[in-house]
């Protein structure tokens, strides 16, 4: 159970394709220079062009890991969005990533390798050799990955928590007015509502959901509008803030703040869900999503 609970904590997929370009070349590059320094696995038998033959061990290695970790999830946003991201996908998803380049590998070497004695590595030889080297790197990266992360962010959220409480709150600038009014997308709809109970807004596809504070609990109201007009609309309010793509906060009503491998986290005792913080927003920034 301990193992399963630990597959299932929260962990974090790079959604920036520069960030994997760069790894799948650096990658690609270290296997292609390992093979062609260190020959192993019987590969000094091969007569072809020791150079050439390295180098295509290199390049499969960087398209099968730019197809999997830049292609697939550009098509396949709803999986791989950060906030459904655990240890447990993580690690499978790895380890299809080793699946994939130990199976074209396979097929690249069947395709080209010529040996003096006849030699030439099956796939069966391939996956051992593969799996053997990753296997135990993939494991314990990820396990103290998740450990850093989350103890960097439960000690960075602890620090906002002790200024929080040694500070005063800010209060929105007297001089504007409390009484908003966003017109939506076709610029006939509108909404009209108090900044001050004004608690978060969320984007659900093309619409904004806000959410108020009000006598029975939340009231939500919906616009077809964007967070970015939103945004431009509140920006001269010091209380409200983009804490992630998806969302925007009024800071006064977030009491807490917590991290974990994932990401920040922002809470309140009105709500009953969490509000992710971007991982855009520097640790500098996080003190004043909090209030």
């Amino acid at each position: 159970m301990s193992i399963l609970k630990w597959l299932k904590k929260p962990y974090f997929f790079e959604s920036d394709p520069k960030i994997h370009l760069q790894l799948s070349i650096a990658i690609g590059s270290f296997v292609f220079l390992f093979i062609y320094i260190f020959q192993p696995f019987g590969m000094a038998e091969v007569k072809n062009n020791l150079f050439f033959y390295s180098l295509g061990f290199g390049v499969v290695t960087f398209c099968v890991e730019s197809f999997l970790f830049i292609v697939i999830p550009y098509f396949f946003k709803d999986y791989f969005k950060n906030e459904k991201w655990t240890i447990g996908k993580n690690i499978l998803f790895l380890l299809i990533l080793i699946t994939l380049i130990s199976t074209c590998n396979w097929l690249y070497n069947s395709s080209v390798q010529i040996s003096e004695n006849g030699f030439v590595l099956s796939l069966k030889d391939i996956f051992l050799y593969t799996f053997s080297i990753a296997i135990f790197p993939i494991f314990l990266y990820t396990f103290f990955s998740e450990k850093i992360y989350t103890r960097k962010r439960e000690k960075a959220s602890k620090k906002i928590m002790e200024l929080k409480v040694s500070k005063k709150s800010d209060k929105l600038n007297t001089k504007l007015k409390t009484e908003i009014k966003i017109l939506a997308e076709n610029k006939k709809d509108s909404i009209t509502f108090d900044i001050e109970k004004l608690i978060y807004i969320t984007s659900q596809g093309n619409y904004a959901s806000f959410f108020f504070k009000t006598k029975n609990g939340l009231e939500e109201k919906i616009l077809r509008t964007t967070l970015n007009n939103i945004t431009n609309n509140l920006f001269a309010y010091n209380t409200i803030k983009r804490c992630h793509k998806s969302y925007i906060i009024n800071a006064k009503f977030i009491n807490s703040i917590s991290g974990n491998a994932r990401g920040y986290y922002l809470e309140s005792d009105l709500l009953s869900i969490k509000i992710p913080v971007s991982r855009n927003i520097k640790k500098a920034e996080l003190k004043d999503l909090i209030k």
